[in-house]
């Protein structure tokens, strides 16, 4: 039952200690303490990335406005924390509020409006990259550095921002995903109209998961900011495609109504690490977006093929 469960998200979670491997042979430091905190710094974003876009696919929906709102809530961490704790605070709640929000509006258009989510969040994805440059126009600002170095220092061996993660990973996906209300996400996702005539709410079942995605972007966004310690409003661009890249290389089908966080996870972490490999094996930038963007096209043909095979949403409310 549990490896039929993490089956899709096998690939990554066999590839991850490979492509670890093949680094180490080239940086052997990277498996020293030092070395690990970079990998999970590496990783992090893009796994946070990653599980925001998974929440809305789902729901059979896809999420453009992820990169937007990472990089938005990156300008405005760094733009208005300052250096005491009160205005650090007010500004990471405000964050959180504002990528809940700016997710749960999303939804609401998506599920009350009627209109295809790629349209609604291609839209969003230029009025929150609009916003971000009018909060930080050039790239700058800064954080405090007890933020920094709480989220990408270490505690003893284990990476803060390993710690981070699992934190949201518990503290948020699963309560949520393991409720009534997520299976319905599920639910929904594999068989809306189903879903529907069985007495799910599917409108709230889609506010709920894109107001998962936006406040998920935003935790991105605020570990990003912790990352680089500045804000650039066009930093989280590259968040959106990668996003969908793990979570179809994690084993979550486009058609929603399947798959599980662990894959991708993993996957976010494989697809931060080959680009440490290629850099360090000498490649030219120029081969390396080459390489990303044919393992992109890989992953989501076989996430297509994936997709052909999707269990019934009942079996899910069962499980």
């Amino acid at each position: 039952m549990i490896l039929t469960r993490y089956r899709p998200a096998l690939l990554a979670l066999i590839g991850l200690p490979l492509i670890i491997i093949l680094y180490w042979t080239q940086q052997p430091l990277i498996l020293s303490s030092f070395g690990a905190r970079i990998l999970a710094n590496q990783g992090t974003t893009l796994a946070l990335a990653a599980m925001a876009q998974m929440a809305v696919v789902l729901t059979r929906g896809v999420d453009l406005s992820v990169g937007a709102m990472v990089g938005l809530s990156n300008a405005i961490a760094a733009t208005y924390m300052g250096d005491s704790l009160t205005s650090a605070t007010l500004t990471i709640i405000a964050v959180l509020l504002i990528g809940t929000a700016a997710g749960a509006l999303n939804g609401v258009i998506v599920a009350v409006g009627r209109i295809q989510p790629i349209i609604v969040t291609l839209a969003s994805l230029y009025i929150y990259g609009g916003l971000a440059l009018l909060v930080l126009p050039e790239p700058g600002g800064s954080v405090p550095d007890w933020f920094a170095t709480g989220l990408t220092d270490s505690t003893g061996p284990v990476p803060n921002g390993l710690i981070f993660l699992l934190a949201v990973i518990f503290l948020v996906w699963l309560p949520i995903m393991s409720s009534r209300l997520g299976r319905s996400i599920y639910a929904v996702g594999d068989n809306e109209g189903a879903a529907y005539v069985s007495g799910l709410n599917v409108v709230r079942a889609k506010i709920v998961a894109y107001a998962m995605s936006g406040l998920l972007a935003a935790l991105a966004g605020l570990f990003l900011t912790a990352q680089t310690t500045s804000g650039d409003a066009t930093i989280g661009s590259g968040y959106t495609l990668n996003s969908v890249a793990a979570v179809v290389f994690g084993g979550v089908p486009l058609m929603g109504g399947r798959g599980v966080v662990l894959g991708p996870v993993l996957a976010a972490y494989f697809l931060s690490i080959i680009v440490s490999v290629l850099f360090a094996a000498g490649i030219s930038p120029f081969y390396q977006s080459v390489v990303q963007g044919g393992l992109l096209i890989i992953v989501l043909a076989a996430g297509s093929y994936r997709a052909l095979s999707s269990p019934n949403w009942l079996q899910v409310l069962r499980a």
